[in-house]
């Protein structure tokens, strides 16, 4: 990669982000097509991380990716934003304008359809689904399981905060705590969970007997594997959020560059670094 000085500057941006294989996959895709740009991590901690974004735009960036947990702050960033992130109001993709202002997108919608599709996780027409979290995540993981007609359960740490986000979707979910999740899994269809626990070994998921139904983490890595763990020695069909991640990037590159990136070489190839990693 040679970088010049018309190379455009793209990255992800969160906290934190030192984990993050979108670095990876973005900078290959950029190589293959032969594009003047470089992907890079940012880690932004601020409080006031929508005025940071903004900044980003004004000093050149030309697209970013936004995850934890910035993804409510930077639809609030934009100055304009797709009909998905005026419903969420979380966005994960921030596409410039030619005059320095951010364009809001939401492709964790797409990323997790995706997702679950390549898993075989399919026919949740009326089925109840446990979706843990209510964070920008859930958000998205929300209307993504609403489109497919299943019956959502949310459990929060806060069940406050889930009530809010569930208001603010228009929806009508059966809402509890965590101490809620075995009861509120037993016939579950699916769990989904959107909370960063990853990032925090305090919390213990109860789980009900799987019996093979799936449980997929909306994180990767050692972020998930805690989670996950728990999942499958409860008899569960546990499965990361790697593929949901390439997903999104697909289509945030898209939204970037019009053009359809190779997402199932990218997935092989960041399944086959977190392997050497673990």
């Amino acid at each position: 990669m040679t970088i010049s000085g018309r190379t455009q500057i793209y990255g992800v941006v969160g906290d934190p982000v030192s984990h993050s294989l979108s670095p990876m996959i973005h900078n290959s895709w950029l190589q293959k097509h032969r594009i003047d740009a470089v992907y890079v991590p940012v880690r932004l901690s601020s409080s006031a991380a929508a005025d940071d974004l903004r900044r980003m735009a004004k000093m050149g960036f030309k697209g970013l990716n936004v995850t934890l947990p910035h993804k409510l702050a930077a639809a609030q960033a934009a100055f304009e934003r797709s009909f998905l992130v005026e419903r969420l109001g979380a966005a994960n993709t921030l596409v410039q304008k030619d005059d320095g202002y951010w364009i809001a997108h939401n492709t964790d919608v797409e990323g997790l359809d995706r997702a679950l599709l390549s898993l075989n996780v399919t026919d949740l027409e009326g089925r109840a689904i446990v979706l843990i979290g209510a964070g920008g995540a859930a958000r998205a993981a929300s209307v993504a399981l609403e489109r497919l007609g299943a019956t959502i359960r949310l459990v929060n740490r806060s069940p406050e905060r889930a009530r809010e986000m569930a208001e603010d979707l228009g929806l009508s979910p059966d809402i509890g705590g965590l101490s809620d999740l075995s009861m509120f899994s037993q016939d579950a269809a699916l769990i989904v969970n959107s909370a960063s626990f990853g990032h925090s070994s305090s919390v213990v998921l109860d789980l009900p007997p799987g019996e093979a139904r799936p449980f997929f983490d909306m994180s990767y890595g050692a972020a998930a594997r805690t989670v996950l763990r728990t999942a499958s020695q409860a008899g569960w069909r546990a499965h990361d959020g790697l593929s949901m991640l390439v997903y999104q990037a697909a289509a945030s590159f898209r939204l970037w560059f019009d053009i359809e990136p190779d997402a199932e070489d990218a997935l092989a190839r960041c399944r086959s670094s977190i392997s050497m990693e673990a």
